[in-house]
C-alpha cells in the first residue's frame, strides 16, 4: 500500500489537511519558541549565512582595499613622473610661488596628507623649506623624491620631495561598505531564513506533527490502523512516504509479536506451575534421599564400629590359641624333645611352621581391614621419590640382591600418603618376591597414557603368572604360587585393591609366564567431573 494513499482513521481538520499561511507561521513561531527543529535549522542557517556572509564581505573588502592601494601607488607614479622635472627647475631658481603652486597642485590630489620640499644645500645655514598640509604618524603612506638637476654635465640632488598619503578616507569607504553589505546580506539571510522554515514545516515538520499525534493514540494491544498523510499523492515516493510504509509494516510486526508474546507468557505461567510441581517432587524425593543417606550412613557408622569389634575379636581372642599353642610347643620341644621320636620332631615343627602362617595370616586380615578403615587425607605427593624410599627399605632387608630401580622423575598424584605407603609398599615388595631367580632383575615405575588417561604402572622381569587365572590376583587369601616356591598369605594385592578403590581409580595386571609381570593403576578416574585428579601428562608436578 502507497504510504500518500488517503486512509483516514481520523479526519483531520482543514488546517490539518491544507495549512494556512498565517497558521504555518503560528505553527514555526511556536515551534522557534519551544526549541523545535525549526529552531535547531533557523540557527543553523543564521549560522551558516552569516560566516558566509563576513567571508565574503572579507574578500570584497580586501579587493577594494588593494585597487584603493594601486589607485594611490599610480597616482604617486604619476606625481614623480609629471612634477619632478618642473620642481626641480624651480628649485634650481629659488621660484618659490612657482613652487608652492606646484605643493598646492599636488595637495589637491585625492587622500593626499601632505606634501613637503626641503633644499638639500651645505652652503646656507637655512635651506629652502616648504611644506602643504598637516604631517600625521598614523594610517599613512610616506614617498621620498630626491629632486635631482644637471649641473654641467653632472647630476647633482638638490631637495627631497616628501608626500604622505592618509589611509583614512580609504578605510572610512571600506568601513561604511562593510555596514552596508552586512545590513543588506543580514536582511536576506533573515528572509531566506524564514522562507527555508516555511517550507520545511510545510513539507516536513507539519507531517511529522501527524506522525507524533498519530503516535500518541497508538495501542498494541487493539488491531493497529493505517497510518496516512494528508497531502497530495505523487508518484514517486519520498523519505515520509517510507517512513510512514515501515511505520505500518512495524505496527502490524509488534501487533503480532505482542499476540506471540502473550501466547508465550500463557505458556510460560503453564510451565511455571509445572515446574514448581516438580520442584515440589524433587524436594519431596531429595528430602526421601537425605533420609536413605542419614540411614545408610547409620548403617555403615554401625557396621564398621562391628569391623573394628571384629578385628579387635580377630586380634586378641585368635591370637590367644594360637599363643598356647605355641606355648605347648615350647614346653614338648624343650622337656620332651629326647624322648619323642624324629616323626615326633617332625609333628611339632608342622605344628610350629602352622601356627607362624596363622599368626600372618591374622595379620594380613588385620591389614586387610585397616585398608578400608581411617579417614582420608589427599595431599600432592610426590610419588616418585615415595617409590624410591620404600624400594630402599626393601633392599635394606636384603643387601645381597642386586635389583635394578627405574622410575620416571617427578611423578605427582593427589593420595592419601598413609594409604599409598602401604599400596607401594605391597607392590614393590611383590615385584621384589617374584624377581628373586632373575640374575638381572629389574623393577620399573612410570607413567602413561591410555584413552587420554594418566595410568601408573610397575613392572618386573620375574616369573609372571597365567593370564588365565588374573581373575584370582585380587581376592583375598588366593595364591597363584605355591607357598614353596614364594612365602605369603595371599592377602598384599586384595589390599592394593581396595586402598586404590579408596582413591576412586582401578587396577589390572598383564603378565606372560617367565617374562614378569606389570601392574597398572588408576587414581579419581571416577571422581574427575568433582575436581579430583592428576594433571600429569609429561609426569611434572602441575
Amino acid at each position: 500500500m502507497n504510504a500518500n494513499e488517503p486512509i483516514k482513521p481520523n479526519p483531520p481538520d482543514a488546517a490539518a489537511t491544507a495549512p494556512s499561511a498565517g497558521h504555518s507561521l503560528r505553527d514555526i513561531f511556536y515551534a522557534v519558541k519551544n526549541y523545535g527543529i525549526a529552531r535547531h535549522l533557523l540557527l543553523y542557517i543564521i549560522i551558516f549565512s552569516s560566516c558566509v556572509t563576513l567571508l565574503a564581505t572579507s574578500l570584497q573588502l580586501y579587493t577594494d582595499y588593494q585597487r584603493d592601494l594601486d589607485i594611490i601607488n599610480s597616482r604617486l607614479n604619476e606625481i614623480e613622473g609629471g612634477y619632478i622635472g618642473s620642481i626641480s627647475a624651480s628649485l634650481w631658481n629659488l621660484d618659490i610661488k612657482q613652487l608652492e603652486l606646484q605643493l598646492d597642485g599636488i595637495k589637491h590630489l585625492p587622500d593626499i596628507k601632505a606634501v613637503e620640499i626641503r633644499e638639500r644645500n651645505e652652503e646656507f645655514s637655512k635651506p629652502l623649506h616648504l611644506i602643504r598640509g598637516e604631517k600625521s604618524t598614523r594610517n599613512i603612506i610616506v614617498r621620498n623624491y630626491p629632486i635631482l638637476h644637471n649641473v654641467s654635465g653632472e647630476t647633482r640632488e638638490i631637495g627631497m620631495l616628501t608626500i604622505q598619503v592618509s589611509l583614512n578616507e580609504v578605510y572610512q569607504r571600506l568601513w561604511d561598505k562593510a555596514i552596508v553589505i552586512l545590513l543588506s546580506q543580514g536582511i536576506k539571510t533573515f528572509l531566506v531564513s524564514l522562507f527555508t522554515l516555511y517550507i520545511f514545516y510545510y513539507l516536513v515538520t507539519h507531517h511529522l506533527t501527524t506522525i507524533a499525534n498519530f503516535l500518541r493514540s497508538f495501542d498494541v494491544e487493539k488491531e493497529p490502523q493505517k497510518l496516512a498523510l494528508h497531502r497530495k499523492p505523487s508518484s514517486r515516493e519520498d523519505e515520509l512516504d517510507l517512513v510512514v510504509k515501515a511505520f505500518n509494516h512495524l505496527s502490524q510486526d509488534l501487533h503480532q509479536a505482542y499476540e506471540n508474546l502473550r501466547d508465550t507468557n500463557k505458556r510460560l505461567a503453564e510451565d511455571n506451575i509445572a515446574r514448581r510441581k516438580a520442584e515440589e517432587e524433587v524436594n519431596r524425593l531429595n528430602a526421601v534421599l537425605e533420609q536413605r543417606v542419614r540411614q545408610r550412613t547409620a548403617e555403615l557408622e554401625a557396621a564398621n564400629k562391628e569391623l573394628g569389634t571384629f578385628c579387635y575379636s580377630v586380634s586378641h581372642d585368635l591370637r590367644a590359641p594360637l599363643r598356647r599353642i605355641e606355648g605347648f610347643r615350647r614346653i614338648l620341644c624343650e622337656e620332651y624333645e629326647d624322648r619323642l621320636e624324629e616323626k615326633g620332631r617332625h609333628y611339632l615343627s608342622r605344628i610350629e611352621v602352622g601356627t607362624r602362617e596363622m599368626a600372618e595370616m591374622i595379620d594380613s586380615f588385620l591389614r586387610l581391614s585397616r585398608a578400608t578403615q581411617g579417614e582420608m587425607v589427599v595431599q600432592r605427593v610426590n610419588i616418585t621419590e615415595q617409590v624410591n624410599e620404600i624400594f630402599n627399605r626393601i633392599q635394606e632387608r636384603e643387601p645381597q640382591r642386586q635389583i635394578t630401580l627405574i622410575s620416571e622423575p617427578d611423578i605427582y598424584a593427589d593420595v592419601d600418603k598413609r594409604f599409598f605407603d602401604v599400596l607401594i609398599n605391597n607392590l614393590l615388595d611383590n615385584a621384589w618376591k617374584y624377581s628373586r631367580h632373575q640374575k638381572n632383575a629389574k623393577i620399573v615405575f612410570g607413567i602413561t597414557l591410555l584413552n587420554e588417561e594418566t595410568v601408573y604402572y610397575i613392572s618386573d622381569n620375574g616369573v609372571g603368572f597365567d593370564m588365565a587365572y588374573a581373575d584370582r590376583l585380587f581376592s583375598p587369601f588366593n595364591r597363584l604360587h605355591k607357598a614353596e616356591e614364594f612365602d605369603g598369605v595371599g592377602i598384599g594385592l586384595a589390599t592394593v585393591q581396595r586402598i586404590i578403590a579408596r582413591h576412586g581409580g582401578r587396577i589390572w595386571a598383564q603378565s606372560t609366564p617367565g617374562e614378569g609381570a606389570t601392574f597398572y593403576f588408576t587414581l579419581w578416574s571416577r571422581n574427575k567431573e568433582s575436581g579430583h585428579g592428576n594433571n600429569i601428562v609429561s609426569g611434572g608436578q602441575s
